[in-house]
């Protein structure tokens, strides 16, 4: 079936790239910001959960509503591992299950349950399976585990579509010029680029060599992540910055990049880099989502903005990406030998979430953890 053919960007309940996405593990929150009996909404593929922290420091995840008459659960009571609805009181336990109804003479909360969901807490993040049947086996990945360094964690929020965000990371000639004004970038008329893509036992690679010699790598695994390695982390810092993201729909039109970088340099180094960040990253001030939506709007410029600001590269990727539309119109695309990445992305896409539809055996993805270092 071609991928023109397939629809990858809604992600419902029940659409086909929704229950494909749900046949894995997600990352839906930050485990350093769920507190111990406390709540929270989550909105995750156009679907709305309840995610709280029993007493005891264990995250679940429940239905977003109650049974009774469907109050919103996260603004109720966490009371041990169970949530009580706010409305009137009716409990559940961490499986859904109904155990208190303090309003009824007669208690029915036996035949009372709401769904509850898998969760798993790993490398600073809440995971969460949200398909059907049983969950599969859940991936690891020792590179950001134990090491000498520091792990670092980087949420942002972009107003388009997951699928645009996941394209753009094979899609290496918007370097030259999304970022070519960016210290470390290139100017893609003048400095060309040549690619080379292809399927791995985790998804794809590419490779790219600039017209000036410069060599980098890309790594995609399936269905929804990145992973960068050399990023480096300051000139007079020894080491190097290796990255891991998801893009996980919010709903069709929004999305989250769940990002978990691993710092790793020499320990007596860490209070150098630590106050190299706070001095970098207290500088930005910017609302990108509100910037971009003016900027792609025609209200301002991108370049009323300073280039040298931390703040910019991110930006830059906000109105990219965003300009091409919340959910771009594929169907009318001119397609070129630069966009090798993303027709191979689009590619296993389709031969996988087709397989996985028809009920036939989808490819088994591995975590490749020998990705050579390589610098953008």
């Amino acid at each position: 079936m071609s991928h023109r053919s397939l629809d990858f960007v809604h992600t419902g309940p029940g659409t086909p790239a929704g229950r494909y996405l749900r046949s894995f593990w997600q990352p839906i929150f930050h485990s350093a910001d769920l507190a111990a009996g406390r709540a929270k909404p989550v909105k995750v593929m156009n679907e709305q959960f309840t995610l709280y922290r029993g007493e005891g420091g264990t995250a679940h995840l429940v239905e977003f509503r109650c049974a009774h008459r469907r109050a919103q659960l996260s603004v109720g009571w966490v009371e041990e591992d169970a949530i009580r609805c706010f409305y009137h009181g009716w409990k559940y336990d961490s499986d859904g299950q109904c155990i208190e109804q303090p309003p009824e003479p007669k208690s029915f909360a036996s035949r009372v349950k709401i769904k509850s969901y898998p969760v798993r807490e790993y490398i600073g993040l809440v995971f969460a399976y949200l398909g059907e049947g049983e969950p599969p086996e859940f991936p690891r990945f020792p590179d950001f585990e134990e090491f000498e360094g520091i792990r670092q964690y980087s949420t942002y929020r972009r107003a388009c579509n997951y699928f645009n965000n996941l394209e753009n990371f094979l899609d290496v000639t918007h370097l030259g010029f999304v970022h070519r004004d960016h210290v470390g970038g290139f100017d893609g008329r003048f400095d060309s680029i040549s690619l080379e893509v292809e399927e791995t036992e985790w998804g794809a690679t590419c490779r790219h060599v600039r017209a000036s010699g410069r060599k980098g790598q890309t790594q995609f695994g399936m269905p929804n992540i990145m992973h960068l390695k050399g990023f480096p982390i300051a000139p007079h810092i020894i080491g190097h910055r290796e990255v891991i993201a998801w893009w996980v729909p919010i709903d069709d039109e929004n999305h989250f990049r769940f990002a978990i970088e691993a710092v790793r340099m020499k320990n007596d180094q860490l209070q150098l880099y630590e106050t190299t960040q706070r001095e970098t990253y207290g500088k930005r001030t910017l609302d990108k989502a509100v910037l971009a939506e003016k900027i792609v709007n025609g209200e301002i410029s991108l370049y009323d903005f300073p280039q040298e600001s931390t703040d910019f590269p991110h930006l830059v990727d906000d109105v990219a990406q965003i300009s091409q539309g919340r959910i771009p119109d594929r169907e009318n695309e001119t397609l070129g030998r630069g966009d090798a990445g993303v027709l191979l992305i689009r590619r296993i896409w389709a031969r996988e979430m087709t397989a996985f539809l028809e009920g036939r055996p989808t490819k088994a993805w591995r975590y490749n953890e020998a990705l050579e270092t390589a610098k953008l």
